[in-house]
């Protein structure tokens, strides 16, 4: 026991030790007494108030934990501690969880790169390229210089007046003004000649020099486009590192943190298993006070511990009052013997021979002296069901297939017939319901139609879960239409038929809970009547009465009593082909509310999906003018009081002991 008081020191001891982001955990009390129970409830309260965004694993383990906490004021513990014990045998001792990227103090982890130095780290990588990275020798592509000359305005032979206007040439004074002079002054022809040669040196010049702008224009564009391009390369190369970089630190700041987080999650788990243990010892050891009278009111305390014998004396009197001590020993928590006390002495009968007879010759046979179990009684079959008759008030949308809305009258009929025995179990069930409506301007029109059997048989595999398959067949009893259209049928008696063959594993850890996961699963859907009902509507070809697929189905199924009298229940179904398991599935999903009124009456009310994308629906026209066909969301409400009777029988069975 001082050993188990210690572990709170020693644990503190070392997290003061740590430079971990507990600076706000709860610590222990300069007082050398300390009391482990107190301070085990502050520390898991501490926990279970969330601070520091750590968080328990899952609801019931919260929920235990607090149980467990406030034990020490008036709570049960028997069953808090069962959960606890199997928790933690099936989860090793991982009660709080955090996530790396809600460390605190992720900035004092050593090895995690902090903005400061993650910046620095992408100027130097920026310096470090610009080093390196010689931007005369980046090849430009060649097709950016495609077409240059219809990119660059170009002089064309007879644009040299440009460049004079601009002054982009300098004509010598030698050929100024010759151009004006008058035809008087042209005395001989040596000067016609000498102008000629002047005019030819003229154009010479300016032809020259148009040569020389467009090369120098054309050179400039090439060194603008290559400069151009030669940035925006290196500029994009820097930007992808950085992202690498960024990305590669990013990637390292959690792999720490999540070392870093792994370890004090195992430090702190550890803690609490040990807070817990001092806290379950404390309510395994915790005494229940009995009070034991005798027939004349006389009353004796007895505590009754685990942790130690003890005893208490009283005496017991008969109508005589004749008085007889006795001892009762505490032996558990949950039991005691009583003895009678060692002062009373008893005197014993003996037989005696007389008149010469031996007594013992007449004792009888061993044989005869015990009292065999030949035959023991079993009860593996349960029988039951339910049937309610009553008023439906019903919506649904327009894309539910078989009714619509009204007030209406509504029947429903449930049976079951389970065998459990040892690792097998088989349950059977058969649903039935069906309803009429009356609207007041329109004849009688069916509002619900639904007949479905199951039947699942199980093997026990390991802890809850069990090797299963099912049967599981539906369809409807009467003919539906697509009110007011009488007399175009759209369904009828197996007309579909929908039946799903399973084989997978389902998990029942109660009466309440069922999940069955069947990754083997055939799907066959059936019209029987293909001559006045569509069975393309159904996704079956055009001439053929049935199609069939493989696939995944999970079955849920989920129940809970809100209020002694209010009850609700859960069925969902979805079925994943694995032809196309991203774009065709099934989805049915019931949710019934039920309250109990009286013994006789109840309020039922359901809300129901369904989505089948073998069903088509009518939803507008193409350009052409024809139907468009796509499957939609059915869903349907309706509430009922109505009449009920249940039925719940076991058959007993006699079977003979080897």
């Amino acid at each position: 026991m001082k050993s188990r008081l210690l572990l709170p020191v020693i644990f503190f001891l070392i997290i003061g030790c740590l430079n971990v982001s507990a600076n706000n955990w709860p610590r222990k009390a300069n007082n050398s007494q300390v009391d482990s129970v107190e301070l085990s409830v502050e520390y898991l309260n501490y926990f279970l108030e969330k601070q520091n965004n750590w968080h328990p694993r899952n609801e019931e383990l919260f929920r235990s934990l607090k149980g467990l906490v406030h034990f020490a004021e008036d709570e049960k513990i028997d069953t808090i501690l069962n959960r606890i014990q199997t928790y933690r045998e099936w989860h090793e001792g991982a009660f709080f969880y955090r996530s790396p990227a809600q460390v605190s103090d992720s900035l004092n982890v050593e090895g995690y790169v902090a903005q400061p130095e993650l910046n620095e780290k992408l100027q130097r990588l920026e310096r470090s390229i610009e080093s390196t990275i010689v931007k005369d020798q980046i090849a430009v592509p060649e097709e950016l210089m495609v077409n240059m000359n219809e990119k660059v305005k170009l002089l064309e032979p007879g644009d040299v007046q440009v460049l004079l206007r601009d002054s982009l040439v300098v004509i010598p004074d030698s050929l100024k003004g010759y151009d004006v002079i008058p035809d008087s002054l042209i005395s001989s022809p040596a000067d016609f000649k000498r102008l000629q040669r002047l005019d030819s040196a003229k154009n010479s010049l300016l032809e020259t020099a148009r040569i020389q702008y467009n090369s120098r224009a054309l050179q400039h564009y090439v060194d603008s486009i290559s400069t151009a391009y030669r940035n925006q390369y290196v500029e994009e190369y820097t930007q992808r590192a950085k992202a690498q970089l960024v990305d590669s630190i990013q990637i390292h700041n959690y792999r720490v943190l999540e070392q870093y987080n792994n370890q004090v999650m195992q430090t702190v788990n550890d803690s609490i298993g040990h807070m817990i243990d001092v806290l379950v010892h404390y309510a395994e050891n915790a005494p229940i006070d009995v009070w034991v009278k005798n027939s004349e009111g006389d009353s004796t305390h007895v505590v009754l511990r685990n942790d130690g014998s003890r005893y208490a004396r009283m005496f017991l009197k008969n109508e005589q009052k004749d008085s007889l001590g006795i001892r009762i020993h505490n032996t558990s928590k949950h039991s005691m013997q009583i003895f009678i006390d060692d002062a009373v002495t008893l005197k014993r009968f003996s037989a005696q021979q007389t008149k010469d007879f031996n007594f013992d010759q007449f004792e009888p046979e061993s044989n005869l002296r015990k009292i065999d179990k030949r035959y023991q009684i079993t009860t593996p079959w349960v029988l039951g069901g339910d049937g309610t008759i009553g008023f439906t008030q019903t919506a649904v949308n327009k894309y539910w297939k078989k009714g619509a809305g009204s007030l209406s009258s509504l029947m429903i009929l449930k049976g079951y017939a389970n065998y459990s025995r040892g690792k097998v179990k088989w349950a059977n069930s058969i649903e039935i319901r069906n309803g009429w409506l009356k609207p007041s301007e329109d004849k009688i029109q069916k509002n619900d139609d639904k007949f479905e059997f199951t039947s699942r048989f199980g093997l026990s595999a390991f802890k809850k879960w069990y090797y299963s398959s099912e049967l599981d067949f539906q369809t409807q009893l009467f003919n539906g239409y697509k009110y007011p259209d009488r007399d175009n049928k759209i369904s009828g008696f197996l007309s579909p038929a929908k039946t799903l063959i399973k084989v997978g594993l389902d998990y029942k850890p109660n009466n309440n809970f069922s999940l069955f996961l069947s990754p083997f699963t055939s799907k066959t859907v059936y019209v029987r009547d293909t001559a006045n009902i569509d069975e393309t509507k159904y996704g079956i070809e055009e001439g053929k009465r049935r199609y069939w697929e493989p696939g995944l189905n999970a079955d849920v199924f989920f129940k809970a009593d809100i209020a002694p009298d209010i009850t609700y229940q859960m069925k969902y179904k979805m079925f994943i082909n694995y032809n196309a398991p991203f774009s065709n599935f099934d989805v049915d999903w019931e949710n019934n509310l039920l309250m109990k009124l009286n013994d006789f009456m109840n309020l039922r009310m359901q809300i129901h999906f369904i989505f089948d994308d073998n069903v088509k629906f009518n939803v507008g026209e193409d350009a052409s003018g024809n139907p468009i066909l796509e499957p939609r969301w059915q869903i349907k409400e309706f509430v009922t009081i109505g009449f009920t009777y249940k039925l719940n029988k076991r058959i007993f069975r006699r079977e003979k002991v080897n």
